[in-house]
């Protein structure tokens, strides 16, 4: 193991992000549990709404757990959504003729405490509150009115179309328009060791690779949760660029962005054959006790179809450059 190997190994360890390879959970599971009273989340609605939780099993198990279904962090602003213990089939999807070899084999993974997982994707703005700086490349501006904050639409498309912003506006026929951040976007170009001041400073924690899976897939074995261009921004339909979160159709627990847009960074490391020793089933895994590759799932606006897939594993060399299609979402034990 390198010297930053070790390094990132204590980092982590100090930060909750350490999971280790046995079979025990995820980072700061002494937190979670029926009993807690929750006092870092605030309540939007207790109860799932059967709009956003479509498939029956999951909504049936979110309520068996007693646990708010949508909560907001109140460390972080971002908005969280319970995933239920459950049981479900990680890496190739039943007929999946663009599985890679890491995707096999198949196996039966059970989760057995509920957490929370961020809605979406970490965005810049949320990012920016906390640190008080934005490392992302894809900084755009965008444009609201000033009486109501509603972003104008069509007065951006003005502009994109090569209008200057006074010559959309008085095109578009709206009230005063102002530059503002692009809070909405999400946050890239960054690496685990460069997030690990940032969950130590709220108290969150990135999902496990099981965790990612089991919240990607909701119930759902296919290699996708919907049409690829109804659910992701990938190289197809992204203009080269990441997009605001959110943009994209959910997937059945409510989550957006779960395919393409950025990749998002787990807390295990990676192998290639890890796998394989997981065959006959596994409880909470956790990866493997260390390595110099880390894993991220999900796909990304630069990425091509086949790489945006529910069981489809990315790893990098660690530390690794800043990379403008990286990013994270986050997790939280109730």
């Amino acid at each position: 193991m390198n010297t930053w190997a070790r390094d990132i190994v204590f980092l982590m360890a100090s930060t909750g992000l350490l999971v280790g390879c046995s079979t025990t959970g995820s980072g700061n599971m002494g937190k979670s549990g029926g009993g807690s009273s929750m006092s870092w989340a605030q309540v939007i609605d207790r109860n799932p709404d059967p709009s956003v939780v479509t498939n029956p099993e999951m909504l049936a198990k979110i309520k068996a757990t007693g646990l708010p279904w949508r909560v907001r962090d109140t460390a972080s602003g971002i908005e969280m959504l319970l995933v239920p213990p459950g049981d479900f089939v990680m890496g190739m999807s039943p007929g999946d003729t663009l599985a890679m070899e890491d995707e096999r084999p198949a196996h039966m993974v059970t989760i057995t405490k509920p957490f929370y997982l961020g809605r979406t994707e970490v965005t810049q703005g949320q990012w920016t509150e906390v640190m008080g700086y934005n490392q992302s490349y894809f900084q755009e501006a965008y444009y609201r009115i000033e009486t109501d904050g509603e972003t104008d639409e069509q007065v951006a498309e003005l502009m994109r179309a090569g209008n200057t912003l006074e010559e959309a506006q008085a095109k578009a026929g709206t009230g005063k328009l102002v530059e503002t951040f692009s809070a909405t976007w999400p946050l890239e170009t960054i690496t685990p060791n460069e997030m690990a001041p940032y969950l130590m400073k709220t108290g969150l924690r990135l999902p496990t690779e099981a965790e990612w899976e089991y919240a990607c897939r909701a119930g759902v074995r296919e290699p996708l949760y919907g049409p690829l261009d109804d659910i992701a921004w990938y190289s197809g339909n992204s203009q080269k660029k990441s997009h605001p979160v959110g943009g994209k159709m959910a997937n059945s627990l409510g989550f957006y962005d779960m395919i393409g847009n950025v990749w998002e960074w787990c807390s295990d490391w990676y192998s290639s054959d890890y796998y394989a020793t997981c065959e006959n089933g596994v409880t909470d895994p956790t990866g493997p006790s260390v390595n110099d590759f880390r894993v991220a799932r999900g796909g990304s606006w630069d990425h091509v179809s086949k790489n945006c897939r529910a069981s489809f594993r990315e790893n990098h060399f660690m530390p690794d450059p800043r990379i403008t299609d990286f990013g994270f979402r986050v997790a939280r034990n109730p």
